[in-house]
């Protein structure tokens, strides 16, 4: 993890400006393609759901304002970022999961299946293991393909996470869409950021275990 220098910082005037709102974070909603990955888990006997949330926080890392979390007036730059997303319960209620790093598949599959089998055998939880600041939080919607949504916040003026949210798929046209919700700080990230977020995210979903074939 590194620091940027916010007196140097080319964003300095933004981060002084965003920080003082009440409600800094913007969220934006589009739709993602996710043919191919969907087809790659069908043809492989895959989690649809495990494999669109490693593209998630793999996607993250490859941009890397989504890497930027204040921290007492000053920005962490973390190296790699961790999942935690909820899980529905048994009873219909739903935990908060920690899935860990997103940078190696395999593992990230392998123990996300052991998180979420100790849900299916009632873990139930929504406290975190272990206060981190290099997560990000995020959540699905299987049963709605929204077009809009909001979060609800605790409005601490530390608290600068990303959150994600998947949304149910359905067929659109000649391809399969999925709706995605992005929501960040604006004192960390612009709308150009996003659109980045949203391209590479697409890029993934396209190729991603193609090329692991």
């Amino acid at each position: 993890m590194k620091k940027i220098n916010i007196d140097t910082w080319y964003r300095k005037e933004h981060f002084d400006f965003y920080t003082t709102f009440k409600q800094p974070f913007f969220n934006v909603c589009v739709t993602i393609d996710v043919t191919k990955t969907l087809n790659h888990c069908k043809e492989n006997n895959l989690s649809f759901f495990i494999c669109s949330l490693f593209l998630l926080g793999y996607t993250a890392n490859q941009i890397e304002p989504f890497r930027y979390r204040i921290n007492n007036n000053e920005i962490d730059v973390h190296d790699e970022l961790e999942l935690s997303c909820t899980v529905l319960n048994n009873d219909e209620s739903f935990s908060f999961c920690e899935f860990g790093l997103s940078s190696n598949f395999g593992l990230f599959y392998q123990h996300a299946v052991q998180q979420m089998t100790k849900i299916k055998n009632g873990h139930k939880t929504l406290k975190p293991n272990i206060a981190k600041g290099n997560e990000i939080f995020c959540s699905v919607l299987p049963w709605l393909h929204f077009t809009s949504i909001s979060h609800a916040q605790k409005q601490s003026k530390q608290d600068s996470t990303p959150r994600i949210v998947m949304g149910k798929y359905k067929a659109i046209n000649n391809e399969i869409a999925m709706p995605i919700s992005v929501e960040v700080h604006h004192a960390l990230v612009d709308g150009i950021h996003v659109g980045q977020f949203i391209d590479q995210l697409q890029q993934n979903f396209n190729h991603f275990f193609n090329q692991k074939n």
